[in-house]
């Protein structure tokens, strides 16, 4: 049956897929998105009032260093650096990536100029949405900064690193979010697993007891619907979309038959092996279903010679 332009394309767009994420967050068009987004997990003493988009692209000034392509980035004022990224596929080296994607971008603030100093340096915020827990016991937010071994001691807040897992939001409904940001993760995750229409989510925003600029930066993301979209583009989203549910079908797959293979072994090191089986078994899936390198590296963290391997 041919899709109805009129009625699917009226839901809010699925900000979990690459290219929906970019859509709402990534764009100059909506950096008011982005800044409320930003406000509201950073709490700053100080509002963020205006930031730039940059290139996503993390570029070395070798050759030999590794080509980074991240979600979203951008800066302030002030020249402080936030990266957003949104991560769908387990991936085991997640910590690795987020410390590399910050110190790139640190590195990216030197200068040739004699004039320069490492006074300069200013803040990077490594931000990841993960819709998947990487560790035991998680939580859904944990922020990391350079520290003494104690934690009581701050050395420098150039460096917050902080990895959001989705899955351990256990809410209900937006009233029972504790923390603005948390109603917002919700929200997201409310309209990537399609929990209730536009209608359902805009009305449950108007109960909430917060101040209006922030119910107006949550009706705004409710209300970037497919229908906003170009023809070209809705055909960039869709192809992007499928690409999504069959990753996350294959993870669900992986997940399954990774738990009883670690339950058949009983042991740490039969759950570590199953994981790394479900990433190498993903991987070739999704190669074999035609995904480009970079898209298996992203989801899976295995190299471009692992990748060739399988």
């Amino acid at each position: 049956m041919e899709r109805t332009y009129d009625i699917v394309r009226k839901r809010p767009i699925n900000p979990f897929v690459d290219w929906g994420f970019k859509y709402v967050f990534g764009r100059e068009e909506n950096k008011d998105l982005l800044i409320g987004f930003l406000n509201l997990l950073l709490e700053p003493e100080v509002a963020i009032t205006d930031i730039r988009h940059l290139n996503s692209e993390l570029l070395g000034d070798s050759p030999e260093l590794k080509r980074c392509v991240v979600d979203v980035l951008a800066t302030d004022k002030e020249g402080n650096r936030y990266l957003v990224e949104m991560q769908n596929a387990p991936d085991l080296v997640i910590r690795q990536r987020l410390v590399y994607y910050a110190c790139r971008l640190i590195d990216q603030m030197g200068q040739h100029r004699q004039e320069w100093s490492y006074g300069q340096i200013k803040r990077v915020y490594a931000i990841c949405l993960m819709n998947f827990t990487y560790e035991r016991n998680a939580t859904l937010r944990e922020d990391y900064q350079l520290r003494n071994e104690k934690g009581d001691r701050l050395f420098s807040d150039l460096l917050t690193i902080i990895p959001l897992q989705i899955p351990c939001i256990k809410a209900k409904n937006a009233s029972e979010c504790r923390k603005s940001y948390e109603v917002l993760l919700f929200l997201l995750q409310s309209i990537s697993k399609r929990m209730a229409t536009r209608e359902e989510l805009l009305a449950e925003i108007d109960t909430l007891d917060l101040p209006e600029q922030i119910l107006e930066t949550f009706r705004r993301v409710v209300n970037t619907v497919e229908d906003d979209l170009t023809p070209e583009q809705w055909r960039d989203y869709e192809l992007d979309l499928d690409k999504y549910q069959r990753t996350m079908g294959m993870i669900r797959t992986g997940r399954i038959e990774g738990r009883e293979e670690g339950r058949e072994e009983g042991r740490i090191e039969g759950i570590a092996e199953g994981r790394e089986e479900e990433r190498q078994r993903i991987a070739k899936t999704m190669k074999e279903n035609g995904f480009q390198a970079d898209m298996i590296i992203k989801c899976c963290g295995l190299s471009k010679d692992e990748i060739a391997r399988l």
